[in-house]
């Protein structure tokens, strides 16, 4: 796909992402890795860097919405024939069929966001249930949006709303649910778009801290929903 640029944020990433570049590689003409100031891994992302547009790094580590503005802002001064950005994590859950089909989707739904939303049947990890299940409740009833995966990582951006995905503040876990709270004066809602829920090894390969990104991430949700509305 030529107007699709993957935009993958890795911090200390093992062979989940060499193993995900290889698979992208034959469906996407775009590929773009943020380094969020890895300690370890670099060879990982050194063996990648001569397969993708660009491997951007951060000298510290500055948290995931940090890297993915990086990634976005460099995909928008850089690739002008790019009609939408996928964002994809770099621990192997995000299956390629399954970013594809949000790339699709992204494509046909020019005036929202696409999400790649996990159904949490069975055995969920811990971590994951927390910070989804609550999160979720409380994101309803504050937007009045029913997403149904708020801490999803595989999300299509359409170009237009580019400069303003861009501005929305915060550098960590935090960044991705203010940018859901912005998709209600969004022109069109999130759609939606199933994936399976892949989780290796009990999730440990996350960097999400269950309990300080969780409050982390409800507490930037209440200041995001009421900012929000007083911008309006």
């Amino acid at each position: 796909m030529d107007d699709i640029a993957i935009l993958i944020p890795a911090y200390e990433p093992d062979g989940k992402l060499a193993a995900l570049v290889d698979d992208l590689r034959p469906l996407f003409r775009h590929l773009v890795l943020v380094d969020d100031g890895s300690t370890r891994g670099r060879d990982v992302l050194d063996a990648a860097r001569g397969r993708v547009d660009a491997l951007l790094a951060h000298a510290a580590n500055r948290g995931k919405g940090a890297a993915l503005r990086t990634g976005l802002a460099w995909i928008r001064d850089n690739l002008p024939d790019v009609r939408a950005i996928v964002t994809a994590d770099a621990d192997g859950q995000h299956r390629p069929a399954d970013i594809r089909r949000v790339a699709e989707a992204a494509l046909a739904h020019p005036d929202g966001l696409v999400l790649g939303v996990r159904e949490f049947a069975g055995k969920v990890p811990f971590r994951s249930q927390l910070g989804n299940v609550w999160t979720r409740v409380l994101f309803r009833l504050l937007t009045g949006l029913p997403v149904r995966d708020t801490q999803t990582g595989l999300r299509g951006i359409p170009r237009g709303l580019l400069d303003r995905v861009l501005a929305i503040p915060g550098d960590r876990y935090e960044y991705e649910l203010r940018m859901l709270v912005d998709a209600r004066h969004h022109p069109a809602p999130p759609l939606q778009i199933p994936i399976e829920t892949v989780y290796i090894d009990g999730n440990r390969s996350s960097h999400f801290r269950p309990f300080r990104d969780t409050v982390a991430t409800q507490c930037a949700l209440f200041r995001a929903r009421f900012a929000s509305s007083k911008d309006k």
